[in-house]
C-alpha cells in the first residue's frame, strides 16, 4: 500500500480501513526528537520512555511512562517523542 498523504475524508473505504490498522507504514524511532504522525499506535522494540509532555495525543493528564519491550500502545498520536528507548510507530 502506498503512503497515506491525505486525510481520511478523502480516502476510499479500503484506504481508510487500512489506515485504521496501521497499513500506512511504520517509522523506527530511536532518538529524542519529535516525530510527526499521525500514528495509531506503537510497539516497544526495547524498553522505552514516552515523553508525554512533548507528545500530541489522546493521552490526558499522564506523566512520562515506561513501555516494556514487546508492549503495544494504541491511540491517536499527532506526534511522538521518546525520553529513551526504541519503538516502531504505526502510521495512520
Amino acid at each position: 500500500m502506498a503512503a497515506i498523504t491525505h486525510g481520511l475524508h478523502r480516502m476510499t473505504v479500503q484506504e481508510s480501513n487500512g489506515a485504521a490498522i496501521g497499513q500506512g507504514g511504520t517509522i523506527f524511532i530511536d532518538d529524542t526528537a519529535e516525530h510527526t504522525g499521525p500514528f495509531i499506535g506503537f510497539i516497544a522494540i526495547t524498553n522505552a520512555v514516552l515523553d508525554v509532555s512533548e507528545c500530541t495525543s489522546n493521552i490526558e493528564d499522564a506523566a512520562d511512562f515506561t513501555i516494556e519491550k514487546g508492549w503495544t500502545v494504541y491511540g491517536q498520536f499527532d506526534s511522538l517523542t521518546l525520553g529513551s528507548g526504541t519503538i516502531l510507530a504505526y502510521k495512520g
